[in-house]
């Protein structure tokens, strides 16, 4: 998997699948496996929210990241017939 840059990263915590990161005046929220993002606004809170709900639905991880690219937050989801919209773990910077 690659960084937001697209650079290989050999640490695993920065490995999310669904991050949502600041560029070019916008926040966006893709898959880490895709250079594109599937949203992009003004609205980071919206953008996070988004990124919680595909995350969730997957049983993926969510990465945030403020403007300069840091990460700032680190989300785990689990499946099952009724996930919990609470992480089950979380990391923040």
């Amino acid at each position: 998997m690659t960084t937001r840059n697209g650079t290989p990263d050999d640490d695993v915590s920065l490995h999310a699948d669904v991050e949502t990161y600041y560029q070019n005046g916008l926040w966006h929220t893709r898959r880490c496996d895709s250079p594109d993002p599937f949203a992009s606004g003004q609205s980071r809170a919206r953008l996070i929210a988004i990124g919680v709900e595909v995350a969730r639905w997957n049983g993926l991880c969510h990465i945030v990241r403020d403007i300069n690219g840091t990460v700032v937050e680190l989300n785990r989801y689990t499946t099952g017939p009724y996930p919990s919209r609470a992480p089950a773990g979380s990391t923040r910077g």
